[in-house]
């Protein structure tokens, strides 16, 4: 195929050629039944990564139906096996002597460090295995969003950040005033944003800020005195991760450091007229704080939700006739008690999620970019997390606490030799008879014809010209002609090779970075 520069390779990946303003603006349900590109368009928005098979499966059905089971495998896989050290403790190695003390020395070690990378890779392993459900795209979704850096405040545990994951997961599709109020006294937020050393005696307003400017209300939303009278009121939460101490890892009240003085904020008193104690505590001081900011601010926190939920899953630049679909988003948020399942299954069986002029104009991040690939063929978890962190997406690391820029961040003339550099090191691990394996496995596989359809539908978000479609085959057959095939794939070795070549040109084309 013809070498194309980075410079137009770049322009031909944002050239979309259209004005949003053409699109249809409608929540209305697509009531059609889904043809395969758009059976595809839904999977790759939901998953991060597609399966042929998944794909027939749907085709022909509602986008109702097909919305409604990728909802309930969700909740039916919140608790996927989880990895090995999430019950690891210790004590305080500063308590110990010795022996002891080194051994528990060294056990910190793994929990603040290696593990955290070991926490990554299981996190890719059960991405790779979620091709039919919304789950992991949500849990990334929020770790964004509450974006929290286990490289940081000398090294977070990675028990506190897989219980943060957890969290995410348990809370996918849920309520957002829930999450607001969980996620305030995570462990591993608490150490992140220093809610671990908010005291009434010096109020540490971190947390406060970014509760307001990045988790619910955005810019410009929220005073400076609203972020000292909420620091105020969620001083004294602790987490610890020493088993001598307390309960590892798990958020807990110190009374003797809360605040108990009157607190005013956004309009509301926060007295101290109750029992100072843990539960009365989370009662009166985060549950209520939330539940303040969600009712004076509640049409601007569930647009900025909305906004940033539409730009993750629809279109990562939003325009004019897109902030008509977020506007009907929010009010879906508070119609629901801000309750999110049913505004995100509003979204995926509308009509504007489906509209033509949606479909593969997504940027890809590294996860789907390298996702899309380990999922069908032989590479280690752990080396797929490190290539995803060397291409800017470090799984329970992102860049700072506004998460990851994603859009346009994603590629440029800099990283895309750098990604495709990566994908082939990804392919090359595989022998050609691994190759020919996963190939011939496809149904359909005997016909060169069916299986260029496959690949292509696999690894590309829209169908190509018959020109590149026939280059793309031919690919396959080396110059052969199509009856060739059956004889190519006698020998695994070649047609392993014949893959490889394939897999080759599908990781230069603009639209393999494109869902």
């Amino acid at each position: 195929m013809a070498v194309v520069s980075r410079r137009n390779f770049l322009e031909g990946l944002f050239d979309f050629n259209h004005s949003r303003l053409e699109i249809n603006a409608s929540l209305d349900e697509y009531t059609q039944p889904l043809n395969r590109l758009q059976v595809q368009h839904l999977l790759r928005r939901a998953t991060f990564s597609l399966s042929n098979s998944i794909i027939d499966k749907y085709v022909g059905k509602s986008a109702a139906f097909v919305v409604d089971e990728l909802f309930a495998k969700a909740d039916a896989n919140i608790n996927p096996t989880p990895p090995f050290f999430v019950n690891d403790h210790i004590k305080n190695p500063g308590n110990l002597t010795g022996k002891q003390r080194e051994e528990a020395e060294a056990k910190k070690s793994l929990i603040v460090g290696e593990y955290n990378l070991t926490l990554g890779e299981w996190w890719v392993g059960v991405m790779k295995k979620d091709s039919e459900s919304f789950l992991e795209k949500m849990v990334l979704f929020w770790h964004d969003h509450f974006a929290t850096q286990f490289a940081s405040c000398n090294n977070i545990p990675s028990v506190s950040m897989y219980r943060q994951n957890e969290l995410f997961r348990k809370n996918y599709a849920g309520n957002f005033r829930s999450l607001l109020e969980q996620i305030s006294i995570d462990g591993a937020m608490l150490r992140y944003l220093n809610g671990n050393e908010n005291i009434s005696e010096s109020p540490n307003e971190n947390y406060a800020r970014e509760l307001m400017e990045l988790f619910s209300l955005g810019v410009g939303n929220y005073t400076e005195q609203d972020i000292r009278e909420a620091a105020k009121i969620l001083t004294g939460w602790k987490v610890n991760m020493f088993l001598d101490e307390g309960t590892p890892y798990k958020a807990f009240l110190n009374t003797n450091q809360f605040d108990k003085t009157s607190k005013l904020f956004m309009g509301e008193v926060f007295s101290v007229n109750y029992e100072v104690n843990e539960q009365n505590v989370y009662k009166n001081s985060v549950q209520k704080l939330i539940d303040v900011i969600l009712a004076k601010k509640g049409q601007v926190a569930a647009k900025y939700l909305s906004t940033k939920i539409y730009q993750y899953f629809v279109y990562a630049n939003t325009q004019k006739t897109d902030n008509a679909v977020v506007d009907q988003m929010a009010q879906l948020i508070i119609d629901n008690g801000f309750e999110l399942k049913p505004m995100l299954k509003k979204l995926f069986k509308s009509q504007h999620f489906f509209d033509d002029l949606n479909i593969g104009v997504q940027i890809k991040s590294p996860a789907e970019t390298i996702i899309a690939m380990v999922k069908h063929i032989d590479y280690n978890d752990r080396y797929a997390r490190n290539i995803m962190a060397a291409l800017g997406l470090e799984l329970f690391n992102p860049p700072n606490v506004a998460g990851w820029r994603g859009y346009r961040a994603w590629i440029s003339t800099k990283t895309l030799p750098t990604t495709i550099h990566f994908l082939k090191e990804i392919i090359d691990n595989n022998s050609n008879t691994r190759l020919a394996d996963w190939a011939l496995s496809i149904e359909g596989s005997g016909e060169v014809h069916i299986l260029t359809e496959r690949f292509i539908e696999l690894f590309l978000a829209r169908p190509v010209s018959e020109e590149r479609f026939k280059k793309f085959k031919n690919t396959f057959l080396g110059g052969a002609p199509d009856y060739e095939w059956y004889e190519i794939i006698k020998n695994k070795e070649q047609a392993g090779q014949r893959v490889r070549s394939f897999l080759f040109e599908i990781i230069k084309a603009p639209e393999y970075f494109l869902f």
